[in-house]
Protein backbone atom coordinates (compact mmCIF):
# COMPACT_ATOMS: atom_id res chain seq x y z
CA UNK A 1 0.00 0.00 0.00
CA UNK A 2 2.75 2.00 1.09
CA UNK A 3 4.59 2.18 -2.51
CA UNK A 4 0.61 2.65 -4.22
CA UNK A 5 0.33 5.62 -2.43
CA UNK A 6 3.92 7.06 -3.59
CA UNK A 7 3.04 6.12 -6.87
CA UNK A 8 -0.78 8.64 -6.84
CA UNK A 9 1.57 11.41 -5.39
CA UNK A 10 3.63 11.08 -8.02
CA UNK A 11 1.41 10.78 -10.54
CA UNK A 12 -0.28 14.09 -8.85
CA UNK A 13 3.23 15.75 -9.66
CA UNK A 14 3.30 14.91 -13.50
CA UNK A 15 -0.12 16.21 -14.02
CA UNK A 16 0.50 19.59 -13.04
CA UNK A 17 0.91 21.85 -15.61
CA UNK A 18 3.75 23.38 -16.95
CA UNK A 19 4.39 26.74 -18.48
CA UNK A 20 7.81 25.69 -20.20
CA UNK A 21 9.09 22.41 -21.75
CA UNK A 22 12.28 20.99 -19.66
CA UNK A 23 15.74 21.59 -21.26
CA UNK A 24 17.07 18.12 -21.63
CA UNK A 25 20.65 18.53 -22.25
CA UNK A 26 21.19 20.73 -18.92
CA UNK A 27 19.23 18.28 -17.53
CA UNK A 28 21.32 15.04 -18.32
CA UNK A 29 24.01 17.28 -17.68
CA UNK A 30 22.81 16.69 -13.78
CA UNK A 31 22.44 13.58 -13.59
CA UNK A 32 26.05 13.11 -15.26
CA UNK A 33 27.07 15.10 -12.46
CA UNK A 34 25.02 12.98 -10.16
CA UNK A 35 22.91 16.17 -9.12
CA UNK A 36 20.32 13.75 -9.10
CA UNK A 37 17.72 16.35 -7.57
CA UNK A 38 18.27 18.52 -10.21
CA UNK A 39 17.65 15.90 -12.65
CA UNK A 40 14.52 14.67 -11.48
CA UNK A 41 12.78 17.93 -11.12
CA UNK A 42 13.83 18.35 -14.96
CA UNK A 43 13.18 15.03 -16.13
CA UNK A 44 9.58 15.02 -14.27
CA UNK A 45 9.09 18.63 -16.45
CA UNK A 46 10.00 17.00 -19.52
CA UNK A 47 7.68 13.68 -18.55
CA UNK A 48 4.52 16.18 -18.71
CA UNK A 49 5.18 16.15 -22.22
CA UNK A 50 5.63 12.88 -22.60
CA UNK A 51 9.19 13.33 -23.45
CA UNK A 52 10.33 9.53 -23.62
CA UNK A 53 14.05 9.96 -22.77
CA UNK A 54 12.57 11.64 -19.19
CA UNK A 55 10.55 8.88 -18.85
CA UNK A 56 13.39 6.12 -19.18
CA UNK A 57 15.97 7.93 -17.44
CA UNK A 58 13.43 8.78 -14.27
CA UNK A 59 13.13 4.45 -14.68
CA UNK A 60 16.42 4.00 -14.12
CA UNK A 61 16.56 6.27 -11.13
CA UNK A 62 13.75 4.31 -9.18
CA UNK A 63 15.03 1.10 -10.41
CA UNK A 64 18.38 1.97 -9.34
CA UNK A 65 17.70 4.23 -6.02
CA UNK A 66 19.52 7.01 -7.73
CA UNK A 67 18.79 10.37 -5.70
CA UNK A 68 15.19 8.33 -4.82
CA UNK A 69 13.84 5.57 -3.07
CA UNK A 70 14.23 1.98 -4.91
CA UNK A 71 11.09 2.21 -5.88
CA UNK A 72 10.11 -1.16 -8.76
CA UNK A 73 6.62 -0.01 -9.35
CA UNK A 74 7.94 3.56 -10.19
CA UNK A 75 10.47 2.02 -12.32
CA UNK A 76 8.19 -0.01 -14.40
CA UNK A 77 5.57 2.80 -14.56
CA UNK A 78 8.16 5.02 -16.23
CA UNK A 79 9.52 2.24 -18.25
CA UNK A 80 5.88 1.67 -19.83
CA UNK A 81 5.43 5.20 -20.54
CA UNK A 82 9.02 5.56 -22.52
CA UNK A 83 7.79 1.82 -24.23
CA UNK A 84 4.75 3.46 -26.02
CA UNK A 85 7.17 5.59 -27.98
CA UNK A 86 9.48 2.32 -28.68
CA UNK A 87 12.31 4.06 -26.64
CA UNK A 88 15.52 1.78 -26.66
CA UNK A 89 14.87 -1.53 -24.56
CA UNK A 90 12.22 -0.05 -22.61
CA UNK A 91 9.88 -2.72 -23.11
CA UNK A 92 12.65 -5.91 -22.70
CA UNK A 93 13.44 -4.48 -19.43
CA UNK A 94 9.47 -4.36 -18.95
CA UNK A 95 9.41 -7.64 -20.13
CA UNK A 96 12.59 -9.08 -18.14
CA UNK A 97 10.63 -7.80 -14.78
CA UNK A 98 7.35 -9.18 -15.10
CA UNK A 99 8.98 -12.71 -16.04
CA UNK A 100 10.27 -13.02 -12.32
CA UNK A 101 7.20 -12.11 -10.64
CA UNK A 102 4.49 -14.60 -9.14
CA UNK A 103 1.47 -14.07 -11.90
CA UNK A 104 -0.59 -12.39 -8.87
CA UNK A 105 2.06 -9.64 -8.79
CA UNK A 106 2.31 -9.77 -12.26
CA UNK A 107 -1.38 -9.21 -13.02
CA UNK A 108 -1.27 -6.04 -10.43
CA UNK A 109 1.68 -4.72 -11.94
CA UNK A 110 0.36 -4.48 -15.49
CA UNK A 111 -3.11 -2.91 -14.22
CA UNK A 112 -1.02 -0.41 -12.29
CA UNK A 113 0.69 0.11 -15.97
CA UNK A 114 -2.01 0.59 -17.99
CA UNK A 115 -4.36 2.56 -15.98
CA UNK A 116 -1.40 5.36 -15.42
CA UNK A 117 -1.13 5.45 -19.39
CA UNK A 118 -4.75 5.48 -19.89
CA UNK A 119 -4.78 8.53 -17.43
CA UNK A 120 -1.45 10.23 -18.40
CA UNK A 121 0.60 8.48 -21.38
CA UNK A 122 0.54 9.34 -25.03
CA UNK A 123 -3.03 9.16 -25.70
CA UNK A 124 -3.86 11.72 -23.07
CA UNK A 125 -0.69 14.39 -23.23
CA UNK A 126 -1.36 13.81 -26.87
CA UNK A 127 -4.87 15.24 -26.52
CA UNK A 128 -3.78 18.16 -24.20
CA UNK A 129 -0.40 19.41 -26.40
CA UNK A 130 -0.20 18.64 -29.56
CA UNK A 131 -1.45 18.70 -33.28
CA UNK A 132 -4.53 16.82 -34.78
CA UNK A 133 -3.65 16.20 -38.05
CA UNK A 134 -6.62 16.84 -41.06
CA UNK A 135 -6.03 13.34 -42.35
CA UNK A 136 -8.49 14.50 -45.16
CA UNK A 137 -6.68 17.69 -45.80
CA UNK A 138 -3.10 15.76 -46.43
CA UNK A 139 -3.24 15.14 -50.19
CA UNK A 140 -3.78 19.07 -51.02
CA UNK A 141 -0.72 20.82 -51.04
CA UNK A 142 0.10 24.50 -50.77
CA UNK A 143 1.26 25.97 -54.16
CA UNK A 144 3.55 29.08 -54.98
CA UNK A 145 1.43 31.99 -57.31
CA UNK A 146 0.58 28.63 -58.65
CA UNK A 147 3.81 26.95 -58.77
CA UNK A 148 4.25 23.48 -56.76
CA UNK A 149 7.68 24.85 -55.04
CA UNK A 150 9.59 28.20 -54.43
CA UNK A 151 12.68 28.87 -56.06
CA UNK A 152 15.89 27.42 -53.18
CA UNK A 153 19.05 29.50 -54.63
CA UNK A 154 19.12 33.31 -54.92
CA UNK A 155 22.01 35.59 -56.05
CA UNK A 156 22.49 38.95 -55.20
CA UNK A 157 21.35 40.25 -58.68
CA UNK A 158 18.02 38.73 -57.91
CA UNK A 159 16.95 41.30 -55.73
CA UNK A 160 19.02 44.10 -55.99
CA UNK A 161 17.00 46.19 -57.66
CA UNK A 162 14.72 45.93 -55.20
CA UNK A 163 16.74 46.63 -51.96
CA UNK A 164 18.83 49.39 -52.86
CA UNK A 165 15.69 51.67 -52.13
CA UNK A 166 14.72 50.41 -48.86
CA UNK A 167 18.73 50.22 -47.89
CA UNK A 168 17.53 52.02 -44.38
CA UNK A 169 14.96 49.16 -43.27
CA UNK A 170 15.17 47.25 -40.24
CA UNK A 171 16.20 44.26 -39.89
CA UNK A 172 13.32 42.10 -38.64
CA UNK A 173 14.27 39.06 -37.18
CA UNK A 174 17.32 38.36 -34.16
CA UNK A 175 20.86 38.86 -35.47
CA UNK A 176 19.74 41.70 -37.77
CA UNK A 177 22.23 44.99 -37.96
CA UNK A 178 20.49 47.92 -38.76
CA UNK A 179 24.04 49.56 -38.47
CA UNK A 180 25.20 47.25 -41.24
CA UNK A 181 27.80 48.50 -44.10
CA UNK A 182 26.19 47.88 -47.25
CA UNK A 183 28.89 47.17 -49.72
CA UNK A 184 30.16 44.59 -51.94
CA UNK A 185 32.61 42.42 -50.65
CA UNK A 186 35.27 40.40 -53.11
CA UNK A 187 34.10 36.82 -52.04
CA UNK A 188 30.21 36.08 -51.40
CA UNK A 189 29.72 34.54 -47.18
CA UNK A 190 27.65 31.28 -47.73
CA UNK A 191 24.69 31.39 -45.85
CA UNK A 192 22.01 29.35 -45.54
CA UNK A 193 18.50 31.09 -44.06
CA UNK A 194 14.98 29.23 -43.31
CA UNK A 195 12.58 31.87 -43.53
CA UNK A 196 8.63 32.52 -42.54
CA UNK A 197 6.67 33.63 -45.75
CA UNK A 198 3.72 35.56 -45.21
CA UNK A 199 0.21 35.01 -47.02
CA UNK A 200 1.45 38.29 -48.80
CA UNK A 201 4.97 36.67 -49.67
CA UNK A 202 6.67 39.21 -47.22
CA UNK A 203 9.22 37.20 -45.26
CA UNK A 204 8.38 37.73 -41.64
CA UNK A 205 11.01 36.01 -39.94
CA UNK A 206 14.11 34.26 -40.69
CA UNK A 207 16.76 31.78 -38.89
CA UNK A 208 20.26 31.48 -40.04
CA UNK A 209 20.46 27.63 -40.56
CA UNK A 210 24.19 27.59 -41.96
CA UNK A 211 26.95 31.00 -42.24
CA UNK A 212 30.37 31.24 -42.81
CA UNK A 213 33.18 33.28 -44.88
CA UNK A 214 32.37 36.77 -43.29
CA UNK A 215 29.63 39.30 -42.81
CA UNK A 216 25.89 38.01 -44.05
CA UNK A 217 24.45 41.69 -42.73
CA UNK A 218 24.53 42.80 -46.13
CA UNK A 219 22.47 39.32 -47.78
CA UNK A 220 19.87 38.89 -45.38
CA UNK A 221 19.27 43.34 -45.43
CA UNK A 222 18.80 43.03 -49.22
CA UNK A 223 17.27 39.50 -49.12
CA UNK A 224 14.55 40.50 -46.75
CA UNK A 225 13.17 42.85 -49.06
CA UNK A 226 12.62 40.37 -51.37
CA UNK A 227 8.83 39.38 -51.98
CA UNK A 228 8.33 35.75 -52.37
CA UNK A 229 5.66 33.99 -54.51
CA UNK A 230 2.28 33.89 -51.87
CA UNK A 231 2.15 30.33 -50.58
CA UNK A 232 -1.74 29.00 -51.40
CA UNK A 233 -4.10 26.35 -50.70
CA UNK A 234 -7.45 26.39 -51.78
CA UNK A 235 -7.80 29.22 -53.24
CA UNK A 236 -7.04 31.00 -49.74
CA UNK A 237 -3.37 32.36 -49.17
CA UNK A 238 -1.74 30.94 -46.18
CA UNK A 239 1.89 31.20 -44.43
CA UNK A 240 5.10 28.59 -45.20
CA UNK A 241 8.21 27.79 -44.18
CA UNK A 242 11.25 28.14 -46.67
CA UNK A 243 14.94 27.10 -46.86
CA UNK A 244 17.01 29.01 -48.87
CA UNK A 245 20.60 29.48 -50.32
CA UNK A 246 22.51 32.54 -50.30
CA UNK A 247 25.84 33.83 -51.55
CA UNK A 248 28.35 31.32 -51.91
CA UNK A 249 25.46 28.62 -50.82
CA UNK A 250 24.07 28.92 -54.41
CA UNK A 251 27.47 27.94 -55.78
CA UNK A 252 28.44 24.86 -57.17
CA UNK A 253 31.46 22.48 -56.52
CA UNK A 254 33.45 24.25 -58.93
CA UNK A 255 32.44 27.84 -59.17
CA UNK A 256 32.74 27.11 -55.12
CA UNK A 257 36.44 26.25 -55.96
CA UNK A 258 37.11 28.87 -58.45
CA UNK A 259 35.15 32.19 -56.33
CA UNK A 260 36.78 30.73 -52.60
CA UNK A 261 39.48 27.75 -52.70
CA UNK A 262 39.98 28.82 -49.14
CA UNK A 263 36.19 28.61 -48.15
CA UNK A 264 35.91 24.61 -50.51
CA UNK A 265 39.01 23.56 -48.43
CA UNK A 266 37.37 24.50 -44.84
CA UNK A 267 34.29 22.74 -45.59
CA UNK A 268 35.89 19.76 -46.98
CA UNK A 269 38.16 19.18 -44.13
CA UNK A 270 35.61 19.55 -41.39
CA UNK A 271 33.27 17.14 -43.47
CA UNK A 272 36.16 14.62 -43.27
CA UNK A 273 36.74 15.01 -39.75
CA UNK A 274 32.81 14.60 -39.25
CA UNK A 275 32.62 11.61 -41.16
CA UNK A 276 35.19 9.56 -39.13
CA UNK A 277 32.63 10.38 -35.86
CA UNK A 278 31.09 8.39 -34.30
CA UNK A 279 29.51 10.47 -31.62
CA UNK A 280 26.15 11.12 -31.68
CA UNK A 281 26.89 14.69 -32.28
CA UNK A 282 29.52 14.88 -35.56
CA UNK A 283 27.23 12.15 -37.14
CA UNK A 284 24.37 14.55 -36.39
CA UNK A 285 26.71 17.57 -38.28
CA UNK A 286 28.41 15.05 -40.53
CA UNK A 287 24.25 14.64 -42.29
CA UNK A 288 23.61 18.58 -41.96
CA UNK A 289 26.96 19.15 -43.85
CA UNK A 290 25.72 16.94 -46.50
CA UNK A 291 22.19 18.50 -46.32
CA UNK A 292 23.94 22.00 -46.56
CA UNK A 293 26.77 21.19 -48.88
CA UNK A 294 25.03 18.40 -51.36
CA UNK A 295 28.26 18.05 -53.24
CA UNK A 296 29.61 16.46 -50.66
CA UNK A 297 27.89 13.16 -52.03
CA UNK A 298 26.47 11.27 -54.87
CA UNK A 299 23.83 10.37 -53.15
CA UNK A 300 20.98 12.93 -53.01
CA UNK A 301 18.96 10.68 -50.08
CA UNK A 302 22.05 10.18 -47.75
CA UNK A 303 21.38 13.36 -45.73
CA UNK A 304 18.29 12.65 -45.22
CA UNK A 305 18.95 8.80 -44.57
CA UNK A 306 21.24 9.92 -41.73
CA UNK A 307 18.85 12.33 -40.17
CA UNK A 308 15.83 9.76 -39.65
CA UNK A 309 18.51 6.63 -38.54
CA UNK A 310 19.63 9.56 -35.79
CA UNK A 311 16.27 10.66 -35.05
CA UNK A 312 14.77 7.30 -34.10
CA UNK A 313 17.51 6.83 -32.22
CA UNK A 314 16.42 10.17 -29.96
CA UNK A 315 18.16 13.05 -30.94
CA UNK A 316 16.26 15.99 -30.61
CA UNK A 317 17.82 18.01 -33.83
CA UNK A 318 17.87 15.40 -35.92
CA UNK A 319 14.16 14.83 -35.54
CA UNK A 320 13.49 18.32 -35.51
CA UNK A 321 15.74 18.74 -38.85
CA UNK A 322 14.17 15.53 -40.23
CA UNK A 323 10.71 16.58 -39.86
CA UNK A 324 11.25 20.21 -41.39
CA UNK A 325 12.82 18.55 -44.63
CA UNK A 326 9.66 16.59 -44.76
CA UNK A 327 7.06 19.91 -44.08
CA UNK A 328 9.44 21.95 -46.20
CA UNK A 329 9.34 19.80 -49.23
CA UNK A 330 5.39 18.51 -48.27
CA UNK A 331 6.27 14.69 -48.13
CA UNK A 332 4.25 12.76 -45.82
CA UNK A 333 3.34 15.69 -43.91
CA UNK A 334 1.64 13.69 -41.00
CA UNK A 335 5.14 11.90 -40.20
CA UNK A 336 6.76 15.50 -40.56
CA UNK A 337 4.85 16.88 -37.95
CA UNK A 338 5.33 14.33 -35.67
CA UNK A 339 9.04 14.68 -35.80
CA UNK A 340 8.57 18.30 -34.72
CA UNK A 341 6.33 17.22 -31.78
CA UNK A 342 8.60 14.82 -30.54
CA UNK A 343 11.68 16.99 -30.94
CA UNK A 344 9.88 20.15 -29.29
CA UNK A 345 9.73 17.76 -26.05
CA UNK A 346 13.41 18.23 -25.87
CA UNK A 347 13.23 22.16 -25.16
CA UNK A 348 14.34 23.08 -28.84
CA UNK A 349 13.39 26.72 -29.23
CA UNK A 350 12.73 26.71 -32.84
CA UNK A 351 11.12 23.41 -32.64
CA UNK A 352 8.75 24.84 -30.18
CA UNK A 353 8.34 27.58 -32.56
CA UNK A 354 7.99 25.88 -35.24
CA UNK A 355 5.35 23.40 -33.45
CA UNK A 356 3.44 26.40 -32.46
CA UNK A 357 3.20 27.91 -35.37
CA UNK A 358 1.75 24.83 -37.04
CA UNK A 359 -1.00 24.83 -34.38
CA UNK A 360 -1.87 28.41 -35.21
CA UNK A 361 -1.88 28.37 -38.87
CA UNK A 362 -1.17 25.04 -40.64
CA UNK A 363 -3.71 24.03 -43.40
CA UNK A 364 -2.78 20.22 -42.33
CA UNK A 365 -3.92 20.17 -38.67
CA UNK A 366 -7.12 21.07 -36.21
CA UNK A 367 -5.80 24.67 -35.49
CA UNK A 368 -5.64 25.31 -31.51
CA UNK A 369 -4.37 28.84 -30.43
CA UNK A 370 -4.80 27.85 -26.85
CA UNK A 371 -2.19 24.98 -27.93
CA UNK A 372 -0.32 27.29 -30.18
CA UNK A 373 0.26 29.74 -26.80
CA UNK A 374 1.64 26.91 -24.58
CA UNK A 375 4.39 26.39 -27.32
CA UNK A 376 5.34 30.11 -28.02
CA UNK A 377 4.89 31.06 -24.10
CA UNK A 378 7.54 28.10 -23.57
CA UNK A 379 10.05 29.62 -26.08
CA UNK A 380 9.10 33.25 -25.35
CA UNK A 381 10.49 32.09 -21.62
CA UNK A 382 13.76 31.48 -23.53
CA UNK A 383 14.06 34.80 -24.86
CA UNK A 384 13.00 34.06 -28.23
CA UNK A 385 11.30 36.98 -29.79
CA UNK A 386 9.70 36.02 -32.86
CA UNK A 387 7.90 33.64 -30.53
CA UNK A 388 7.04 36.55 -28.11
CA UNK A 389 5.21 38.36 -30.92
CA UNK A 390 3.13 35.57 -32.09
CA UNK A 391 2.39 35.03 -28.33
CA UNK A 392 1.24 38.93 -27.40
CA UNK A 393 -0.66 38.62 -30.54
CA UNK A 394 -2.95 35.34 -29.16
CA UNK A 395 -3.35 37.24 -25.93
CA UNK A 396 -4.56 40.27 -27.86
CA UNK A 397 -6.69 38.71 -30.67
CA UNK A 398 -7.70 35.46 -30.20
CA UNK A 399 -11.04 34.09 -30.94
CA UNK A 400 -11.22 32.40 -27.68
CA UNK A 401 -12.02 34.79 -25.78
CA UNK A 402 -10.49 32.51 -22.53
CA UNK A 403 -6.81 33.42 -24.16
CA UNK A 404 -7.45 37.17 -24.15
CA UNK A 405 -4.93 38.81 -21.64
CA UNK A 406 -3.97 42.07 -22.22
CA UNK A 407 -2.26 42.71 -18.77
CA UNK A 408 0.06 39.92 -19.43
CA UNK A 409 0.27 41.03 -23.39
CA UNK A 410 1.32 44.58 -22.29
CA UNK A 411 3.87 42.88 -19.34
CA UNK A 412 5.21 40.49 -22.51
CA UNK A 413 5.29 44.04 -25.05
CA UNK A 414 7.11 45.60 -21.83
CA UNK A 415 9.87 42.92 -21.54
CA UNK A 416 11.02 42.89 -25.69
CA UNK A 417 10.99 46.69 -25.61
CA UNK A 418 14.76 46.77 -26.37
CA UNK A 419 14.75 43.37 -28.77
CA UNK A 420 12.21 43.64 -31.03
CA UNK A 421 14.52 44.82 -33.88
CA UNK A 422 11.64 47.61 -35.35
CA UNK A 423 9.45 44.89 -36.32
CA UNK A 424 6.28 46.35 -37.90
CA UNK A 425 4.20 43.88 -35.91
CA UNK A 426 5.58 44.69 -32.53
CA UNK A 427 4.30 48.21 -32.90
CA UNK A 428 1.00 47.56 -34.31
CA UNK A 429 0.27 44.61 -31.27
CA UNK A 430 1.65 48.17 -29.51
CA UNK A 431 -1.19 50.09 -30.65
CA UNK A 432 -3.68 47.37 -29.62
CA UNK A 433 -2.37 47.17 -26.56
CA UNK A 434 -2.78 50.81 -26.16
CA UNK A 435 -6.06 50.68 -26.95
CA UNK A 436 -7.44 47.59 -25.04
CA UNK A 437 -5.74 48.53 -21.87
CA UNK A 438 -7.68 49.60 -18.71
CA UNK A 439 -5.27 52.70 -19.16
CA UNK A 440 -6.69 53.30 -22.52
CA UNK A 441 -4.52 55.80 -24.71
CA UNK A 442 -6.04 56.57 -28.48
CA UNK A 443 -3.40 58.76 -29.17
CA UNK A 444 -0.54 56.51 -28.37
CA UNK A 445 -2.88 53.69 -30.32
CA UNK A 446 -2.63 56.10 -33.13
CA UNK A 447 1.32 56.85 -33.43
CA UNK A 448 2.06 53.19 -32.89
CA UNK A 449 0.07 52.28 -35.84
CA UNK A 450 0.96 54.74 -37.99
CA UNK A 451 4.57 53.58 -37.36
CA UNK A 452 3.43 49.63 -37.83
CA UNK A 453 1.84 51.04 -41.04
CA UNK A 454 5.06 53.08 -42.21
CA UNK A 455 7.55 50.25 -41.47
CA UNK A 456 5.69 47.36 -42.93
CA UNK A 457 5.10 49.20 -46.34
CA UNK A 458 9.00 49.43 -46.45
CA UNK A 459 9.58 46.08 -45.61
CA UNK A 460 6.91 45.33 -48.92
CA UNK A 461 4.28 43.73 -46.33
CA UNK A 462 0.96 44.01 -47.30
CA UNK A 463 -0.74 46.36 -44.32
CA UNK A 464 -4.41 47.05 -46.26
CA UNK A 465 -5.93 45.28 -43.11
CA UNK A 466 -3.79 47.64 -40.55
CA UNK A 467 -4.33 50.87 -42.70
CA UNK A 468 -8.41 49.76 -42.34
CA UNK A 469 -8.47 48.87 -38.94
CA UNK A 470 -7.09 52.86 -38.22
CA UNK A 471 -9.38 54.90 -40.77
CA UNK A 472 -12.21 52.65 -39.21
CA UNK A 473 -10.96 53.93 -35.66
CA UNK A 474 -10.21 56.99 -36.46
CA UNK A 475 -13.27 58.45 -38.68
CA UNK A 476 -15.16 60.35 -36.13
CA UNK A 477 -12.99 60.57 -33.67
CA UNK A 478 -10.99 63.37 -32.07
CA UNK A 479 -7.92 63.08 -30.77
CA UNK A 480 -4.56 64.59 -29.42
CA UNK A 481 -1.09 63.82 -30.70
CA UNK A 482 2.15 65.12 -30.10
CA UNK A 483 3.50 64.76 -33.78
Amino acid sequence: MRTTIKWLLLATVINTFTLQAADILKTDSYFTAQQYELAKNGYIDAAKLGNPHAYYQLARMYAKGLGVEQDVINALIYYSLAAEYDYFDAQKVIDNTLATLAPESKTAFIKIMNDYKAKLGKQAIDAKYFPVVLENSLSTKITFDGREKLKRTFYSEDFMEDSIANLNNLAIEEGGNEDATYMSTPKEPYLILDIDIAADGSIRNYFAVQNMGGSTARLINEFILFPQPKPSINNQHTNFVHRVFLGAAGYSKSILIDKNEPMYAQILRTSKRLKQGTTLSHRYQYAIALLNFPWLTSDPQEAEQKLLVLAKQGHPSAMFEYGMLLYREQRNISEAINWISQSSKYGLIRAEFRLAMILNSSPWVLQDQSKALFWFSSAMSKSHINSAIRAIDIKLTAKDKSLLDIESAVQDLKNIEHQHGNNPEYYYLLALSYRDREARDFSQFVRNMRTAISRGNSANWDTSEWQSLLEKSTVGTVYITDE
